[in-house]
């Protein structure tokens, strides 16, 4: 009996301790409360490994190259050289980064600069997207100028401007006062580039006189040529040759009566005659222009022969030799045929005298016109003649119909 009493009594108090090991919401509240040392709600922090570690060397250094070249490609060419002198890793750098070289003034020397682009030019290992040099000055003396020819032969032939975009050079006039000064032959090297380029203007300088026929021009869109000597032979190659040109330059041509040009793919001329004597301007076969631009005309013949997408023409002037577009002739104050009119929608006219007459009858050619511009000479002091009121029986379709706007600079 007392051994079962024994036993029972244990029975209660074992009973109890597996009662206070029951876990209970509020013991398990407590609990957390104290292991939480009071920072119950908040995210548990990072172990050791988890965290940053803290970098031994700067965040740039671990840049990739290809970002440290496209930013060096962006700076001018001096502070892209002195980049090299950074660190050691960075040496390499700026002679793989694409090169963008504009050595106009890179120095005060000016017949320094051919010899310093020749160095960039031979260290750089390209590729080059665009290369800039306007007024290059070769030395005067006969040994001075062979050396500075041979080495702008040298430049187009170099392996950093194989894949060159954009190009843009001219010269100085070779001679002196006392002589007759001449234009620099262009390096025979240069048209070697022709396959990248989509961007080129040459300015002072003599084109030679035959052009290959297989000379290919596959991406260049814009072209400009001021104040260059060419044969009306080169020039026809030089434009067969552009088969995506849209937007032409003409400036200052020099040894041709008239420039006939003929694309079926321009769409902007812009054109400025030479000041030597009167031009003429044929727009043979352009399906596609809707500009046609002459600042400065002083006697130039403009005609044109197809061109039906024409839509911006001018300014043209009274001092304007004859202006012929399909079987129109405008000719000093003639007044058209409203048979051969044009569907031109805007228009700029320029004249030195104030002559409303012949504005008007410049105005009966376009019966589609809807912008006006009328550029107005300060200078002039004369008052306004061929005054007259406007005719209803004889009206300009312009005017009546189309017009929209109108300007006066």
């Amino acid at each position: 009996m007392k051994k079962n009493s024994a036993t029972s009594a244990a029975v209660p108090a074992t009973n109890k301790n597996e009662a206070e090991a029951v876990p209970t919401a509020k013991n398990m509240r407590a609990a957390k409360r104290r292991r939480s040392d009071g920072t119950a709600g908040r995210r548990a922090p990072k172990r050791a490994r988890d965290l940053p570690r803290p970098s031994h060397g700067d965040l740039i250094s671990s840049l990739p190259d290809d970002i440290f070249e496209a930013i060096i490609s962006l700076l001018p060419i001096k502070d892209g050289v002195r980049t090299q002198a950074v660190a050691r890793g960075w040496r390499p750098l700026w002679r793989s980064a694409p090169l963008d070289l504009d050595a106009t003034d890179m120095c005060s020397n000016k017949y320094k600069c051919i010899s310093v682009v020749s160095g960039i030019l031979c260290d750089h290992l390209g590729p080059a997207r665009r290369f800039t040099f306007e007024n290059i000055c070769l030395h005067k003396s006969k040994k001075g100028y062979i050396m500075d020819d041979a080495w702008i032969e040298r430049w187009f032939r170099s392996r950093c401007l194989d894949n060159l975009e954009e190009l843009d050079i001219s010269f100085r006039l070779l001679g002196t006062a006392d002589v007759s000064r001449t234009r620099y032959p262009l390096p025979s090297s240069v048209l070697r580039l022709a396959p990248t380029l989509v961007v080129a203007t040459f300015g002072v300088c003599r084109f030679p006189s035959e052009i290959a026929p297989c000379l290919d021009f596959p991406l260049l869109r814009q072209l400009t040529l001021w104040s260059i000597s060419v044969s009306e032979e080169a020039l026809h190659v030089l434009l067969s040759a552009c088969h995506v040109l849209e937007t032409l330059f003409l400036q200052d041509i020099r040894d041709i009566d008239c420039l006939r040009v003929s694309s079926p793919t321009l769409r902007i001329i812009w054109f400025i005659a030479t000041p030597l004597g009167r031009q003429e301007l044929f727009i043979e076969d352009v399906p596609h222009l809707e500009r046609l631009l002459f600042p400065r005309l002083d006697g130039e013949t403009i005609r044109v022969h197809n061109a039906p997408k024409l839509k911006i023409l001018g300014p043209l002037s009274p001092l304007l030799s004859k202006i012929e577009i399909a079987n129109l002739n405008l000719q000093g104050t003639i007044t058209p045929s409203l048979s051969h009119s044009i569907c031109t929608v805007n228009l700029a006219l320029k004249f030195a005298g104030p002559d409303l007459y012949a504005v008007l009858n410049v105005l009966r050619c376009f019966p589609c016109l809807e912008k006006l511009y009328v550029i107005w000479d300060e200078s002039l002091q004369a008052e306004m003649i061929n005054m007259h009121q406007y005719e209803p029986l004889n009206p300009i379709k312009c005017l009546e119909s189309h017009l929209k706007s109108t300007g006066v600079e």
